[in-house]
């Protein structure tokens, strides 16, 4: 077995009651959110709840990469005993979290905005989802398979563009506003009325591309994220060839470039409140 790593951990707030965990870093090449839990760190807070801030993947973040041997954002719930570092890590973030509310910051290539994704097979991070304020809040239980937000309370939030300031600055808001919402820090979240949607498929890119074309030369997306495309529209070019909805969907998280082999996903709205979402998940 190669030498083992674990995620770093830094504590703040009283001891007692089970802390809240922030991650950050499970993907190396999404540094905004280890910035950002940085910037929280340095303010100066008191918190008045015990909370873990966690870098979960310290070798991928010191290296600058997504992963160094398989996307640790795919293979939760992990295996302690596994030969990739990943899987490793995966199974050691999770026995830090346990059941209590947790966020982990990414950053995307599809959207500037933020967007929460929670698992409805998660109804507490549902609701911390609801809670924080950020809009849109997404459903990703059928279209990926081993994230971290289906096994625990956690909400992923994707601050914005990777690489960019306002990506770091909105994962300090966010990582405030959860910490606000379960007591860790004074004061209240701002009211909002966060629209819930459920992504319903991905959207695969052709496989027969030419090897040396580029993505941004290739794909030509006709459509933005969240708003509504109607059967017959046309929602992208593909090296010059027009792609046409079969049927009306909600375009998530997609982008030319921001995936090697996905444009992105297919949803619908899962309800415009929390109380419409939970009927439509069928939650108690």
């Amino acid at each position: 077995m190669p030498n083992t790593v674990s995620p770093d951990v830094t504590m703040r707030g009283p001891t007692g009651e089970r802390p809240l965990t922030v991650v950050a870093g499970v993907h190396g090449d999404e540094q905004s959110g280890v910035r950002a839990v940085e910037r929280v760190l340095d303010a100066g807070h008191e918190f008045e709840r015990a909370v873990r801030f966690v870098t979960a993947n310290p070798p991928a973040v010191d290296a600058g990469e997504r992963y160094l041997d398989v996307d640790m954002n795919r293979v939760f719930p992990g295996d302690a005993d596994s030969e990739d570092r990943e899987r490793r890590l995966a199974a050691e973030l999770l026995d830090i979290i346990g059941d209590a509310p947790a966020i982990a910051l990414h950053a995307t290539h599809a959207t500037s905005e933020p967007i929460s994704l929670v698992s409805r097979e998660q109804p507490g991070a549902v609701e911390t989802a609801a809670g924080m304020a950020t809009t849109p809040v997404v459903d990703t239980t059928d279209t990926v398979e081993g994230g971290l937000n289906r096994f625990g309370q956690v909400v992923t939030v994707e601050t914005g563009k990777q690489g960019t300031e306002e990506a770091v600055e909105t994962g300090v808001s966010v990582v405030e506003a959860f910490l606000r919402f379960h007591g860790a820090l004074p004061g209240e979240t701002p009211d909002a009325a966060p629209t819930f949607y459920q992504e319903d498929s991905v959207i695969e890119k052709p496989d027969d591309a030419p090897e040396d074309a580029t993505c941004e030369d290739l794909y030509d997306l006709h459509v933005e994220n969240f708003e509504r495309v109607d059967e017959g529209d046309v929602w992208a070019t593909v090296d010059g060839e027009e792609l046409i909805a079969e049927e009306a969907f909600i375009p998530i998280l997609m982008s030319e470039c921001g995936y090697d082999d996905i444009f992105g996903y297919k949803g619908h709205v899962a309800g415009e409140t929390l109380s419409t979402a939970r009927e439509h998940w069928d939650l108690e």
